[in-house]
């Protein structure tokens, strides 16, 4: 008889297990529904464990060195000065950077017009949906595949008008602004690259443009 139990009892735990099995599976698919992010692994490269996740990035991201950045910023942000009309120098810089790509690439970069002077170029880190939204109106944009691409925005040096956000379960997100000493304010989610030996050069569109 204590044979024939344990065997059920077995049983009743094997399906038991099952039913927990099933039951984190639909979990996990209704989280994937509804955007809940998983956090990227962390795959070892060498004995120096160091973070690396390319396969996540698009080729954007990929043009620049994230591996060996400090920390894990989700954006690489180059600031591309200030002006109304900076859309010539905009297209110069982003060709520059991205020649690798080709001009398909290049071309694909977007841009969004928002009110102010300041232009910046944002690459986000991974393949995941941006959300760029206007602080005044509400009015929301959104980057389905992690693409790289340009702003005009901020009309106020002390308040910015835009916030630039993932679909992460972090919530990771900022808004472009340059601080005192006239570089670009950075936080863990925001990485500078921008080449301030050319943008100094170039800061302010010429009058006569």
């Amino acid at each position: 008889m204590n044979v024939l139990k344990n065997y059920y009892m077995r049983g009743d735990f094997v399906k038991v297990v099952k039913n927990i099995m099933k039951l984190t599976a639909i979990i996990a698919l209704i989280a994937s529904l509804f955007g809940c992010g998983v956090d990227k692994p962390q795959i070892a490269d060498g004995p120096g464990m160091v973070y690396k996740d390319s396969e996540y990035r698009t080729q954007y991201a990929n043009v620049f060195d994230f591996d060996s950045c400090e920390g894990t910023p989700y954006f690489a942000v180059a600031f591309l000065g200030y002006g109304e009309d900076r859309r010539g120098f905009r297209d110069t810089y982003v060709a520059g950077i991205f020649e690798s790509l080709g001009d398909f690439a290049i071309e694909q970069v977007a841009h969004f017009d928002f009110e102010g002077d300041e232009w910046y170029l944002i690459v986000p880190r991974y393949k995941d949906y941006v959300t760029l939204t206007n602080l005044e109106t509400g009015k929301k944009h959104t980057i389905y595949q992690g693409e790289a691409f340009t702003v005009k925005c901020n009309l106020s040096d002390l308040h910015p008008n835009i916030e630039i956000s993932t679909e992460d379960s972090r919530g990771h997100k900022f808004s472009p602004q340059i601080g005192g000493d006239g570089r670009l304010v950075t936080s863990e989610d925001v990485w500078d690259i921008t080449d301030y030996s050319v943008i100094d050069e170039n800061l302010y569109v010429p009058e006569e443009e």
